[in-house]
């Protein structure tokens, strides 16, 4: 098979064609990750690299995979952090390394730090690369408690996530940056809202907020909930999507919530959606009330549909959203300060518009799918040769 010839700086790089890259990913609901998971493996084959995947037997993203004609491996990943798993580790590290001696890639790409601690058991003395990627904001202890500085490469969805990993002990020269990136030619050429507000029945007058994202604490819901009521107070007719699954104890404790404040009729839990434009089409601004967020996707994809954004100032948002031009920034937990920056963009329908304008723009000079796929590539390239070197 011919060699691959590709440009790294000043340097020439001649790598063997159709390379295994192994992604080990721990779960197979679809959120974040694995939309990017889902952008990496369609693109890679004409990047001159073979993708296979190894995560849990069953899930939507089990079946996106397949679909795609996607080599998928059945392996197990228990929480390495919690007791209730110390039981399960070592058939777990066994399988996985099963599966690498039999798939033999040419490097490892942990796709969240979670699996890291198995990765680097199942692949111990085989000289492998491994890759982990770290996609969310990360406090010093958990660097060491999930040992991100045994990797050889360290990939930070935003700069932010970087400084806390080299603060954590990772060498600095092992983390590199990898923006997420988005495929804006996928975008359907005309979308529209209408067909969801109209199941839902809500009116066209009314201002529809909406946020996409998993239900866990961290994405920030219950703040937005507190919220949600002192915006009704001075915009009655004002309606929120919530968009996503996740734990189903917090699900449950979110809609006690809502039911408490007497929230039903205005507050609509969607699920899973398998494509969010039509949700993020529907709404006239897009909330992030995460209290933690590595990146935040679904920002950017809101910001793609030219939907202006009130989101907090955590982890990499701010590295997406240009402060009063694409959205507005509020400190994360605070209920008053997200409610009144929702009501000041809810006010001013021409700048609501022109922010709208200026977040399509951004993502398509910053945050394209094609950028994320050199950074990616450029990456492997490096440490491949650096190793047969």
């Amino acid at each position: 098979m011919a060699n691959r010839v590709r440009m790294t700086g000043n340097h020439v790089i001649i790598m063997p064609a159709k390379q295994t890259i192994l992604f080990v990913h721990g779960v197979t609901e679809i959120g974040g990750a694995e939309r990017e998971l889902l952008l990496y493996v369609e693109r890679l084959p004409g990047m001159g690299y073979r993708p296979v995947v190894v995560c849990p037997a069953q899930g939507a993203l089990v079946s996106r995979l397949e679909n795609a004609e996607v080599r998928v491996c059945e392996a197990p990943f228990p929480p390495w952090r919690k007791v209730s798993s110390v039981l399960y580790r070592t058939a777990a590290v066994r399988t996985l390394r099963t599966v690498i001696e039999r798939e033999q890639p040419a490097l490892i790409h942990v796709n969240d730090m979670w699996w890291v601690p198995q990765t680097l058991r199942a692949a111990s003395g085989l000289g492998l690369p491994i890759v982990a990627h770290v996609r969310q904001e990360i406090e010093s202890p958990k660097v060491s408690r999930y040992e991100l500085a045994q990797a050889d490469l360290v990939m930070a969805i935003s700069h932010q996530v970087r400084k806390s990993l080299v603060a954590g002990g990772v060498p600095s020269e092992r983390v590199v940056t990898l923006y997420g990136g988005l495929d804006l030619s996928n975008l359907p050429v005309c979308i529209e809202g209408k067909d969801l507000r109209r199941r839902l029945e809500i009116s066209d007058d009314t201002l529809v907020l909406g946020t996409v994202a998993n239900l866990f604490p961290r994405k920030g819901y219950e703040v937005m909930l507190r919220a949600l009521s002192v915006i009704r107070s001075s915009c009655p007719k004002t309606e929120y999507l919530i968009v996503g699954t996740g734990d189903s104890t917090f699900e449950r404790r979110l809609r006690r919530t809502v039911r408490e404040q007497g929230l039903e009729r205005v507050v609509h839990f969607l699920g899973f959606q398998e494509a969010v434009y039509p949700c993020l089409a529907a709404m006239d601004l897009y909330v992030h009330p995460a209290l933690m967020e590595g990146f935040g996707i679904a920002v950017l994809e809101a910001m793609a549909l030219h939907k202006p954004v009130v989101a907090t100032r955590t982890g990499g948002v701010p590295e997406i959203v240009l402060e009063d031009q694409t959205g507005v920034l509020v400190d994360p937990g605070d209920a008053d300060s997200l409610a009144h920056a929702v009501l000041k963009v809810l006010n001013n329908p021409k700048w609501r518009a022109e922010m709208g304008e200026a977040g399509r723009a951004r993502v398509e000079a910053a945050f394209t799918v094609s950028s994320m796929m050199e950074g990616l590539v450029s990456a492997y390239d490096r440490q491949l040769s650096r190793m047969a070197s």
